[in-house]
């Protein structure tokens, strides 16, 4: 058992943690709509493991780890729009299924501070020595640590940091980019699809189909970043390239419409594209028009899929 903790820092716990501890636990609450518990340990875990040469760390533990916590808050208000987004609330408290978080002083090979998820409980990490050193960016990736935590029981579903750039990269966009669309078609509206959870999925077969020293030619963080964005260039390079060629021309729009009478526009990441293809394809089936690339190829020359949809009627 650890010696008794030194009155100065019994007193600084119990002034500048214990007494404060509860307004930052009502601000979780209201960001993640769950109750959550601060589980620090300043007598086993936290003060056997500080730098006893640094006086700030010896007389105010509970001031370093309120500003921790503190830290987490704000971060949280940030990722869930003060509490609004779903999305990230749902996420954060499926990952962090104990509804506990610790803060922890571990040896570290490098940087200074560290966020993880384990066994439920969301665990901000200081280096050995340094409790208290660059404690705001401690949860300065928390959205990449609560998707690192997610995939290992979750291998290939959908990440968060993908989730929430589909949402607000492309989802929110669509509609818009619908109607101008249907503009260059004469007034017909054609629906956009793609399956983000297909797309990740596909990513990260093929990714784990390469050897180690090929791993490279995946950017499965690109993938997973850029999500929304990608596939909202593609359609949106669909947009340029029927405005380029078909110019508002009835009889072109008509030709296309009979060709593709789903009146739907896809985007698939596939394995790989039909023979004569290098980074992307396009191509009408199924009674749609139909974009395609690889993972290899992702997000690569997205506005050009269709620029040869003129000769594809």
């Amino acid at each position: 058992m650890a010696a008794k903790l030194p009155l100065i820092a019994r007193k600084n716990i119990r002034d500048e943690y214990e007494a404060k501890k509860g307004g930052l636990l009502e601000r979780i609450k209201e960001y993640t709509g769950e109750d959550y518990e601060f589980i620090v340990d300043f007598q086993e875990k936290i003060y056997p493991n500080i730098d006893t040469a640094q006086s700030y760390q010896v007389e105010s533990p509970g001031s370093i780890a309120f500003s921790a916590y503190e830290g987490l808050a704000d971060r949280l208000k940030t990722i869930t729009d003060e509490g609004e987004d779903q999305l990230v609330k749902d996420f954060f408290n499926e990952v962090v299924s104990s509804r506990k978080i610790d803060i922890l002083i571990e040896p570290m090979e490098s940087g200074y501070t560290a966020c993880r998820v384990r066994d439920g409980v969301l665990e901000l990490v200081f280096k050995t020595d340094n409790y208290g050193t660059n404690s705001w960016y401690l949860t300065e990736k928390l959205i990449n640590n609560l998707d690192e935590a997610y995939a290992e029981t979750n291998k290939g579903e959908l990440p968060l940091e993908a989730r929430k750039g589909w949402q607000d990269d492309f989802v929110s966009k669509k509609d818009k980019l619908e109607a101008d669309i249907a503009e260059e078609l004469l007034g017909t509206k054609v629906t956009l699809v793609a399956d983000p959870v297909a797309i990740w999925r596909t990513a990260v077969e093929e990714y784990d189909k390469l050897k180690k020293r090929d791993k490279d030619q995946i950017d499965l963080e690109s993938i997973r970043r850029n999500m929304g964005s990608a596939v909202f260039s593609y359609f949106d390079g669909f947009r340029y390239q029927i405005n380029y060629k078909f110019k508002q021309d009835d009889l072109m729009v008509e030709t296309f419409l009979e060709t593709a009478p789903s009146k739907e526009v896809r985007f698939e990441l596939v394995p790989e594209l039909s023979p004569g293809n290098s980074y992307h394809e396009a191509l009408f089936t199924d009674d749609a028009f139909v974009m395609r690339t690889t993972p290899k190829n992702w997000y690569t020359n997205s506005s050009y899929v269709c620029e040869k949809i003129d000769t594809l009627l």
